[in-house]
């Protein structure tokens, strides 16, 4: 996938996460799916190949076959056995959250061919999400996983999906995520420990191995908040404004640039977002309306750019405008290696 879609898309889902809450008939899940059909078949129509997308942040993503194939069969009876056992580190004791990103879910066990994943994070109003993404096709298709914990114990499923029941994880009650048309499944939803359900879904088709292998990941899910490493810490930003959304992408094992990160603020009902890449890919602007122009800020080797309806709070303001926010936040350097601290 080119970085340019990958950004328009990651624009997109953050700005969707910003939005007001929707009234209860509105399925959020289901609108972040029927928009990334619309994107799949657009980018298809580019490429000539379906390829799927890491984003984070907040989107459903389907198993998917080779473009121009015969219809993908129904995925029979899964050969994992009844019950998984998780591995004796999948619960780690939680560590205090010391930057603007943490998450409480990370990848333990990926299988093959997923070798050697990018693996990204985002955490919008207490949901987590992690992706891990490889260049590497299998049957055309770029193989992804994204792994969410949702925000509560009954979250529906997306329209034209169901459930059956699937072998217990951790001797826990387990679905699989089945589409109602074709039969396929795609993807796996658990009950944790904590009574919130987890839910894993892959876009590679790789027949009935995929279940085993949904299952094996399920099992090694390591849960428990901790820091997620970012290129930025905020200090001193204006008390008012919240943070709603953080995000730190990779977009695949080979992409350029290598991460790109967001943080999302909002004060008043307006809104304010911070995105951060490293210098030299030009300006990371996240393509919502009414923003204005972004103010940027070099330094290190990374570009922080600002912009957002709440640039004119008189909180923003008073740091200086979006000039001044950008100085309240301490840059550690366009190397990764150099987020640890």
């Amino acid at each position: 996938m080119r970085t340019h879609e990958q950004r328009d898309l990651t624009a997109r889902l953050s700005a969707l996460a910003e939005a007001p809450a929707p009234p209860p008939a509105l399925d959020a899940s289901a609108v972040i799916a029927r928009g990334r059909v619309r994107l799949r078949r657009r980018r298809q129509a580019m490429i000539g190949v379906v390829a799927g997308s890491t984003a984070a942040v907040l989107a459903g993503v389907l198993l998917l076959r080779p473009a121009g194939g015969p219809p993908a069969p129904a995925v029979p009876a899964p050969t994992a056995p009844a019950s998984i056992t998780p591995s004796p580190t999948a619960a780690p004791t939680p560590a205090a959250a010391t930057g603007p990103l943490s998450t409480e879910v990370r990848f333990g066990w990926l299988p093959q061919w997923l070798a050697h994943p990018a693996v990204g994070y985002a955490n919008s109003d207490g949901r987590s999400v992690a992706t891990a993404a490889t260049t590497t096709a299998v049957l055309n298709a770029v193989p992804d996983l994204k792994l969410e914990l949702l925000r509560g114990p009954g979250e529906s499923v997306a329209p034209g999906t169901h459930t059956v029941t699937a072998p217990a994880v951790a001797g826990r009650e387990a679905r699989w995520l089945v589409t109602d048309a074709s039969g396929t499944t795609t993807g796996l939803r658990w009950l944790t420990e904590s009574g919130r359900w987890a839910e894993l879904r892959a876009t590679v088709w790789l027949g009935s191995k995929i279940q085993d292998d949904l299952l094996r990941v399920a099992a090694d899910v390591r849960f428990g908040t901790s820091d997620v490493p970012f290129p930025v810490r905020p200090t001193g930003v204006p008390a008012d404004l919240r943070l709603r959304t953080a995000e730190v992408h990779r977009p695949s094992k080979d992409s350029e640039p290598k991460w790109s990160a967001i943080l999302s603020y909002t004060v008043d009902d307006k809104w304010l977002s911070v995105t951060i890449q490293p210098d030299g890919f030009g300006t990371f602007a996240d393509g919502r309306p009414n923003g204005g122009t972004p103010v940027c800020r070099v330094a290190k080797g990374v570009r922080l750019c600002a912009n957002g309806t709440a640039a004119q709070a008189a909180s923003v303001q008073a740091a200086g405008g979006l000039a001044g926010l950008l100085e309240r936040f301490d840059v550690l350097g366009a190397d990764e290696a150099s987020w640890a601290r």
